[in-house]
């Protein structure tokens, strides 16, 4: 065989070469694509009660809640018995022994709803004071075990509504995945920095490295950040057929992107675009930056004081949730309000559509029913969102409770001054911004302690 023929099987064995390592390439993404979709539903039910707990305006849960349970007993009569000495008691007792005695001589009031569906006690008819709908949960606890069970049992959700928003969840962090990594490490290769190159080599680029680490972030965080509104929208809405607004991801992003000013509005308006930046700003520094900071900035070697610099390691995911919980919770709650602002032109289209058949169809404008109650007045920003949760949701749930069914007492019973003072005291405190600080904790301080075990294994070991 000559040399030429020699170089084409060269060439074609090493296409197939290539073609054997592309296929095995897709087949370990597709493994991974897979194990991290499952590994984003087992986290699922928790993340959905984490983000109920946040965007949930406590005040209004309980004060729905309190007119609902009002509502129920003015609609419940008690039993009427007859007087003995009456002829329609023997029929009374007749009923009772033969099983039928409930609800004989009940009257069953018939409940009042306004315009929207809310249910509207004889007390609060005139002044339109509504009561839950139907498919909102009571006021939830800070625990989520109970959230969840809460969220199971109730009509319209059930055990596959902890599961909303895991698809796009996982959409989201395969894209991030697949972006901020290579985005950085064009960035470093623009800088001339070296990935694997440790910091006690390279001590003036560690300062360029963790930039281009921060920068990649806030970037492929801005523009995935749709999907994390969707996902948001998504988790919050009502799984009632009925009132369920986005079905899902790409008719979800097409409605908000209609509905709501297109992508100018999504990325670059402050409501967004402020609380994204600062997430994704502090989010890489706290989760990538702990062992630096405590080595270099704590002097706290991780050889010499393993067990200091473990307890560092708490301190500082301790000081992480302190600081990024309550930016994720306005975020979150900036999230789930909708700015509609493109709903009159979407009436003028569906007026054109009616008119011309040859107009394009425009589905109609459809309300954002949520599953817990968010707050009545729209926040303008982060600043006003951070404010109104310190100064309306400081109280526990069980104190508000306490204060909402004094007001609604003191209401029915004509003191409206008595009642408007007890309803607009200040709930001042700082309980609202942590939602799941609790849980958070005590998760930190068990993976301390799990590591602090395996180091002594392993160093019984040696």
């Amino acid at each position: 065989m000559d040399v030429n023929g020699l170089e084409d099987v060269d060439a074609v064995t090493l296409g197939y070469d290539e073609q054997l390592d592309t296929a095995q390439a897709a087949i370990e993404l597709l493994k991974f694509a897979g194990y991290r979709y499952l590994t984003t539903l087992s986290a699922s039910p928790f993340a959905v009660a984490q983000t109920l707990l946040q965007v949930q305006h406590l005040p209004t849960a309980v004060r729905d809640s309190e007119l609902s349970k009002i509502q129920r007993e003015l609609t419940e009569q008690p039993e009427e018995v007859p007087d003995p000495d009456d002829p329609a008691y023997y029929e009374y007792l007749r009923a009772r022994h033969n099983g039928r005695g409930d609800g004989l001589y009940r009257t069953a009031g018939r409940a009042h709803v306004d315009h929207h569906g809310y249910i509207v006690g004889a007390h609060n008819r005139e002044s339109g004071e509504a009561g839950k709908p139907g498919y909102q949960l009571e006021a939830l606890p800070t625990a989520k075990l109970t959230v969840l069970r809460k969220l199971i049992g109730h009509p319209t959700e059930g055990i596959l509504s902890v599961f909303k928003g895991a698809f796009t969840q996982w959409v989201y962090e395969m894209l991030h995945l697949l972006l901020q990594p290579t985005l950085e490490g064009l960035l470093n290769e623009m800088l001339g920095l070296y990935d694997n190159a440790p910091m006690s080599t390279y001590i003036d680029s560690s300062a360029p490295s963790a930039l281009t680490l921060v920068a990649s972030s806030v970037v492929v965080g801005w523009l995935l950040s749709p999907l994390e509104l969707l996902r948001t929208r998504l988790i919050v809405q009502s799984s009632s057929p009925i009132h369920r607004k986005y079905r899902g991801v790409i008719h979800g992003l097409r409605t908000i992107l209609r509905e709501e000013g297109g992508l100018r509005s999504l990325y670059f308006s402050p409501f967004h675009l402020v609380p994204t930046l600062l997430k994704h700003t502090l989010d890489p520094i706290f989760r990538n930056m702990g062992s630096f900071a405590i080595d270099r900035v704590a002097g706290i070697d991780p050889y010499d004081h393993p067990t200091a610099f473990a307890l560092g390691g708490l301190v500082w995911k301790t000081i992480s949730a302190v600081v990024m919980l309550p930016v994720d919770t306005v975020r979150t709650r900036l999230q789930a309000q909708p700015r509609y602002i493109k709903k009159g032109t979407e009436e003028s289209l569906l007026l054109q559509q009616s008119k011309n058949k040859t107009a394009k169809k425009v589905e109609p404008f459809k309300d954002f029913r949520t599953c817990v109650p968010l707050a009545a007045v729209p926040y303008t920003g982060m600043t006003n969102c951070a404010w109104r949760i310190i100064s309306e949701e400081g109280l526990s749930l069980k104190k508000m409770r306490k204060q909402q069914a004094a007001a609604i007492a003191a209401a029915s019973a004509g003191n409206t001054e008595e009642a408007n003072y007890i309803s607009n005291v200040g709930h001042y405190g700082l309980r609202g911004l942590y939602p799941g600080l609790a849980l958070q904790l005590v998760a930190n301080v068990a993976i301390f302690g799990l590591s602090f075990i395996e180091t002594d294994d392993t160093e019984i070991s040696f």
